[in-house]
C-alpha cells in the first residue's frame, strides 16, 4: 500500500491487488496515506480445498480488473 500511494503521488497511476479479508485495512492505509481513491482489485482469499484451477480463475479475473483499472480514463 505504502508503494502504490507514494507511487500515486508521483502521479503514476497504479491497482493494488488485495485479499478480501484485508480490503478494510487497505482502504484505511489508503486514506491515511492521503490517496482515498487508490484503485484496488480484491479477490477472495484462499479457501481450504481449492485446486489450482480455483486460484488460475481468481488470478485471470484479477488480471482483467487490473487491466481494466489500468487503461480507464483517469
Amino acid at each position: 500500500m505504502l508503494d502504490a500511494a507514494a507511487l500515486e503521488k508521483k502521479g503514476l497511476h497504479t491497482v493494488t491487488i488485495v485479499w478480501d479479508n484485508f480490503e478494510n485495512a487497505a482502504r484505511t492505509q489508503a486514506r491515511l496515506q492521503d490517496v482515498p481513491d487508490l484503485e484496488l482489485v480484491v479477490i477472495p482469499h484462499r479457501q481450504g480445498g481449492e485446486t489450482a484451477d480455483h486460484q488460475r480463475r481468481k488470478a485471470e479475473a484479477a488480471l482483467a480488473a487490473v487491466v481494466g483499472k489500468l487503461v480507464q480514463p483517469i
